[in-house]
């Protein structure tokens, strides 16, 4: 059924809400938990910036294990994982994809919210419509 639940978090509000519903899934299925964030890389940015983001990224994946085994979930159910892409919903999927997930959990609106996404983030939206996964949007 879900065994295997990816979450993606990016410290916003509806990220942090994706993540108390990806641990409530996890806690009832006894599902293993992947929390994943992912560094959007774009050509300008230079080596100190890409070193803050790495930083920064490092710092979000720890808070959020650490909650993940604070809530009750073990050691062993819970992982980690810090991908770089052009696009984040396709880095999703690519890590959704290689580790045999079930179901995809994402905040409706991410930490960087942009005027042609409305009614629902651009990475979302994108997972909707492009994922061949079970795909949950915590609003």
């Amino acid at each position: 059924m879900l065994s295997r639940i990816l979450v993606a978090v990016d410290d916003s509000e509806g990220g942090k809400k994706a993540f108390n519903i990806a641990v409530a899934i996890s806690k009832k299925f006894e599902s293993s938990l992947l929390i994943a964030h992912i560094i959007e890389e774009y050509g300008t940015v230079g080596h100190s910036v890409v070193s803050e983001l790495e930083q920064d990224s490092q710092r979000i994946l720890q808070k959020y294990q650490s909650k993940a085994k604070d809530s009750g979930l073990k050691s062993s159910q819970v992982n980690v994982i810090e991908g770089k892409g052009t696009d984040v919903a396709e880095k999703i999927l690519e890590i959704a994809r290689e580790d045999n997930m079930d179901a995809i959990v994402v905040g409706g609106r991410g930490k960087y919210l942009s005027s042609d996404s409305f009614l629902l983030g651009s990475t979302s939206s994108k997972l909707v419509h492009y994922g061949g996964h079970t795909i949950i949007i915590v609003k």
